[in-house]
């Protein structure tokens, strides 16, 4: 991952990061309650928000478990700050400035998700990560992740990309916030759907399934 640019890049959007995110996702509604709903079986869990930025997907986790334990982890600050202001009156949660892959986690989870966040790594830096949350998981946790994928192939792949633009160009935005976004996509490293499963199966992940799919953008689920 090349970590400062992605760093500086979400700390210079960070004001306008949550309408930025529901302008550039097609049918975010769906995408994002898709990864919640696969959380509702769990009674008041503890929960690791990997990548949680401003707390978009946060909030609606509160919203589906408000007693339980929610730890956040960004390192972009300015997104962080964001999600402690959004949540200044919530005594359960916590708040980690840190690079997820290398930070050391003292605990174990239920519940770890993350959106939009992991497709910044490299291939190798995944199947790290992927392993490192499979051995942060308490015996049947759930490592849920609302992403995007690469397309299999290279006629795939500019389908997808294709998607992205016509999509941009149909939200109300200055021209100038467009390319903000367009920018800030040439970090992106997806993996394809294929390679994923596959790396979730290898490390242990057991009753692995797609529960969304549009273009690139999906949400994957793996319990331990």
């Amino acid at each position: 991952m090349e970590t400062q640019k992605v760093k500086d890049a979400f700390n210079q959007g960070s004001n306008k990061y949550d309408n930025y995110r529901k302008q550039a996702i097609p049918l975010m509604d769906e995408f994002y309650q898709t990864a919640i709903d696969l959380t509702k079986k769990y009674n008041n869990p503890k929960i690791l928000d990997l990548g949680a930025g401003t707390g978009i997907l946060t909030e609606l986790l509160h919203k589906q478990h408000p007693k339980s334990e929610i730890t956040l982890i960004d390192m972009s600050h300015k997104m962080l700050e964001k999600a402690r202001k959004k949540f200044e009156n919530e005594i359960l949660f916590n708040y980690i400035e840190a690079n997820y892959l290398t930070h050391n986690f003292p605990e174990q989870y239920d519940i770890i998700i993350s959106s939009l966040s992991i497709h910044h790594l490299t291939d190798d830096e995944k199947q790290e990560l992927y392993e490192k949350i499979y051995n942060h998981l308490l015996d049947g946790g759930v490592f849920i992740n609302a992403d995007q994928v690469s397309g299999a192939t290279d006629k795939t792949e500019q389908l997808y990309k294709e998607k992205d633009e016509s999509h941009l160009q149909t939200q109300n935005m200055p021209e100038y916030e467009k390319e903000i976004l367009r920018k800030r996509r040439t970090l992106d490293k997806p993996a394809t759907l294929r390679d994923t499963i596959k790396w979730y199966k290898q490390i242990g992940y057991v009753n692995v399934d797609v529960f969304f799919k549009y273009y690139r953008y999906f949400v994957i689920s793996g319990q331990k």
